[in-house]
């Protein structure tokens, strides 16, 4: 495991101002426990970092934000409505974004394309409209491809929009990935494992990244990352869970030293 840095960021965010409400949350399958009353809030305008090991619960409380799983208890609220009525692909359109552990990209698509069907998942057009190419559905595409050229040329992947994801460097493919959550015009957005399979200059330019596009974009950020360095670098708040319960909350100062967490996840000090 990387080191951890001391880091102590400005605090941000009005602590009345919150944007997601996680109570209670409880999961289980058969007779598996993986989140075991799991609650805490993000205010808007900040970077939350969710830990803890592996197995700890956290790519499940993500799938629980972008209503893959359905909780057997407790209520997500994102702006004050439940999100637990709607179905995941109005996801999107509410505000919430995602990227994910494992690339979900169209890997024979190019840049271009791959970041405007992120912008599709808030398009109206459908089937019958594009069939009889209606004028409305032309200025859509048009809007979006604008808006898919401001994306790549805020993340500098201009040299490669006309070229194929899958052969890219897996670091381009994560900003392509990025770009596409983007392109959803996300209020939260929701990253996992973003520092996976990078090199140190490219994590640190990714942290550089997060924190550009939480103050350019005014995007809410929840991370779930193992790069340590990364997560007490660009965090506001932090929450750590084990073994499906919280153990953790405050900021990364507040993190470090405390001994619940260091006792679960970055272990005993020297």
């Amino acid at each position: 495991m990387d080191s951890v840095t001391n880091f102590s960021p400005t605090p941000r965010g009005d602590e009345n101002d919150t944007i997601l409400e996680v109570s209670d949350i409880a999961v289980r399958f058969g007779g598996i426990i993986a989140l075991d009353g799991v609650s805490f809030n993000v205010r808007r305008g900040i970077v939350q970092g969710l830990i803890g090991p592996n197995g700890a619960g956290k790519t499940t409380l993500f799938n629980c934000l972008s209503r893959l799983y359905i909780p057997n208890q407790g209520d997500i609220r994102f702006q004050g409505k439940t999100i637990l009525n709607s179905p995941p692909h109005q996801m999107a359109e509410i505000g919430i974004g995602r990227t994910f552990q494992n690339l979900a990209l169209f890997k024979t698509m190019t840049v271009l394309d791959n970041i405007m069907v992120g912008g599709h998942a808030r398009s109206r057009s459908d089937f019958v409209s594009n069939a009889f190419r209606l004028p409305w559905v032309s200025r859509e595409e048009n809007n979006l491809r604008e808006a898919a050229w401001e994306l790549i040329d805020y993340l500098e992947l201009n040299d490669v929009a006309y070229q194929q994801v899958g052969g890219l460097p897996f670091g381009t493919q994560k900003r392509v990935e990025m770009g596409r959550a983007l392109a959803a015009e996300p209020t939260l957005l929701l990253l996992d494992e973003p520092a996976g399979g990078l090199n140190h200059d490219e994590v640190n330019e990714l942290g550089d990244l997060i924190k550009q596009v939480r103050d350019d974009r005014d995007i809410t950020v929840l991370l779930v990352e193992h790069h340590m360095s990364l997560v007490m670098s660009v965090s506001d708040q932090i929450v750590a869970i084990d073994f499906g319960r919280k153990i953790g909350e405050g900021t990364p100062e507040e993190i470090q030293q405390n001994q619940n967490v260091i006792n679960a996840y970055l272990g005993t000090p020297e």
